[in-house]
């Protein structure tokens, strides 16, 4: 539930408040006034829509070890087939992340901890949520069977 506030706090959007001033006392511009015999102005076309994009949507689940610890300092990326940074988003107390996305496309989810063997999956996201938990691997290095 936190990672859903942290998300909803970064990307929510920004309404006019009541009057002529915004949620921060800034003025807005007063509406137009149409004189009579004057038709309205027309309103604004919508932008053009790419292909295969539907809107945006989230990633988000738990990332835990292979005993079911939560892993508290992981960072998550999330990365376009064409290898642009998304959004990087590091994972709270309780291994919970939440990502935003573009919906409708194929993407590459990576984690990287400190104690933990990198990781990476391509992902598929739909127009809905998507919830994907994932399990980290120790690091060979920090592996106690292992001598230094």
């Amino acid at each position: 539930m936190e990672a859903w506030a942290r998300w909803r706090h970064r990307h929510k959007p920004v309404v006019p408040g009541p009057g002529p001033q915004d949620r921060l006392g800034r003025r807005r511009p007063s509406p137009a006034v149409e004189a009579p015999g004057v038709p309205p102005a027309p309103a604004p076309a919508e932008p053009p829509k790419e292909e295969g994009v539907f809107g945006a949507t989230v990633v988000h689940g738990f990332v835990r070890t292979e005993e079911g610890e939560p892993v508290a300092d992981a960072v998550l990326t999330l990365l376009s087939p064409g290898g642009e940074r998304l959004d990087r988003v590091a994972t709270l107390a309780d291994g919970s992340y939440i990502l935003s996305a573009r919906a409708g496309g194929s993407y590459l989810l990576a984690a990287v901890s400190r104690a933990h063997e990198p990781w990476t999956r391509h992902i598929t996201v739909g127009g809905e949520p998507l919830v994907h938990d994932l399990t980290l691997s120790p690091s060979e290095a920090a592996s106690p069977s292992r001598p230094a």
